[in-house]
C-alpha cells in the first residue's frame, strides 16, 4: 500500500506504480494514446532523482518527470543518457516516493539543450505476472 503522506520512500513495483496512477487517474488527462505503447501514459510532473553508472561509480542527477505509465516514465534532464543504460531512480510525488531501476530506451536533445528521456522500469518481481 502506498503511504499517502510520502514520509517514507517505497519500492518501485508494478503494484506501487499502478496504485499511484489510480489515485491520479480520476483527475488527470492522458498524454498519449498511441497504439505503439503497451500502457497509457499520464501527464505526471514531479521530481526524479537519478543514479547513473559512470566508470564504476554512480553519478547523481536530478530530472523532472513529464509522464508516467505502469511500464515507464518520461523525464526531462540536463544530460544525455545512453539507450540501453540501466540506472537507479527515485520518483517523488505528493502521494508517494518510490525507488527502483529503469532502462534508458531513448534520449533526444531539445532545442533548449536539455534531453527528453524515456525510461522503462525494470521491476525486481513479476507482481502482476511479468518479471523484468
Amino acid at each position: 500500500m502506498i503511504d499517502t503522506t510520502a514520509s517514507e520512500i517505497g519500492k518501485l513495483t508494478e503494484r506501487s506504480i499502478h496504485e499511484l496512477l489510480e489515485r491520479r487517474s480520476r483527475s488527470a488527462l492522458t498524454s498519449d494514446k498511441s497504439c505503439r505503447r503497451t500502457a497509457t501514459r499520464w501527464a505526471f510532473p514531479g521530481a526524479v532523482e537519478l543514479w547513473i553508472p559512470d566508470h564504476g561509480e554512480e553519478r547523481y542527477s536530478l530530472a523532472t518527470s513529464m509522464n508516467l505509465s505502469t511500464t515507464g516514465i518520461g523525464i526531462r534532464c540536463e544530460e544525455e543518457l545512453t539507450p540501453g543504460l540501466q540506472i537507479g531512480l527515485a520518483i517523488h510525488e505528493p502521494e508517494a516516493s518510490l525507488h527502483g531501476h529503469a532502462l534508458v530506451r531513448h534520449s533526444t536533445r531539445t532545442n533548449c539543450g536539455d534531453y527528453i528521456v524515456g525510461l522503462e522500469f525494470t521491476f525486481d518481481s513479476g507482481e502482476f505476472g511479468r518479471a523484468a
